[in-house]
């Protein structure tokens, strides 16, 4: 009966409309730390900063003090399977036939939708369940909620800062730090929901390090923010681990104004966050980095010396 039932059926409209009906997908809502559409807040310029499943990481960019653009990322639909349905609401007019041998009863024939593949292969998207015993649709999987907390991510750009003096010299150690107010994790929670119930992760970006191009075809990264320099002790007696001694002028370089006089080194500093996420149950795992930048210049001159 059950074989019939379905070879009639692959003759006409109502099995290509289960075929390729839409599977179910998810329904998101923000809950972030600090308020405001699942995202973390801080004080000063943010730039938000996705992490799309299947997507590259995202990434983000300003310049000093601030500001930003968005890359990567964007919302997640993934169909929850198996999406079991009554026969006869998949198939209006038909029951599917009685019960296979050594079936429970009562009970009726229930359609996969998840199922995919000719008239004769959805057979195997066909089973009979007892009364009260239809599985329903498991909720959403906790990592891909993780996934989308990260996309809710909102973190602050770096604001870049040098010393000893406003400008460099060749030869001098140059200090190089960003604020150190955005030098900690940022978090992020995230809500998913089907017919099968809620799910709710969170999203972690901790700062790792920082990269700083300096301009003159040097690379600096550094472990941490930077260390302020202190204009009121000497200098003989703080230090720094994250610093860079330009060997050449900037003459040449890009001028803001035209005049050849205020050539600087154009400097980026790009922070590297690390990323995880944590749901119910102890579940947890990690999702691709993000980047937040800032920019900044520097003018280098040439220490001169006078001969008495």
């Amino acid at each position: 009966m059950l074989r019939r039932v379905l070879f009639q059926i692959a003759s006409g409209v109502a099995f290509t409309s289960v075929a390729i009906g839409a599977t179910p997908g998810f329904a998101f809502a923000g809950t972030g730390t600090g308020g405001g559409s699942g995202g973390c807040t801080d004080s000063g310029q943010t730039v938000t900063c996705g992490a799309g499943a299947g997507g590259q990481p995202g990434s983000g960019g300003g310049d000093a003090g601030g500001g930003g653009s968005t890359s990567g990322g964007g919302g997640i639909t993934q169909p929850q399977c198996p999406d079991f349905v009554s026969f006869s609401v998949a198939f209006p007019g038909g029951d599917g036939g009685g019960p296979p041998a050594g079936a429970t009863q009562p009970g009726a024939w229930y359609v996969n939708l998840c199922a995919q593949g000719s008239a004769q292969g959805m057979a195997t998207g066909i089973e009979w369940f007892a009364t009260g015993q239809v599985p329903g649709t498991p909720p959403p999987d906790p990592a891909v909620v993780g996934v989308q907390a990260a996309s809710e991510l909102r973190l602050s750009s770096p604001s870049l800062v040098l010393s000893p003096s406003k400008s460099g010299y060749v030869n001098l150690a140059e200090w190089l730090w960003i604020d150190p107010s955005i030098w900690h994790p940022f978090t992020t929670t995230a809500q998913a929901c089907t017919s099968g119930g809620c799910t709710t992760a969170s999203a972690t970006a901790s700062p790792a390090y920082v990269t700083w191009n300096t301009g003159d075809g040097t690379t600096v990264t550094c472990n941490g923010p930077g260390t302020a320099y202190n204009t009121a002790i000497p200098a003989d007696a703080q230090s720094t681990y994250c610093s860079h001694t330009y060997t050449k002028t900037s003459a040449g370089q890009p001028t803001p104004d035209g005049n050849p006089n205020d050539a600087a080194f154009p400097i980026i500093a790009t922070v590297t966050w690390t990323v995880a996420w944590s749901g119910p149950a102890g579940s947890a795992g990690s999702l691709p980095s993000l980047t937040t930048r800032g920019t900044t210049s520097l003018k280098v001159a040439q220490i001169q010396s006078v001969n008495n």
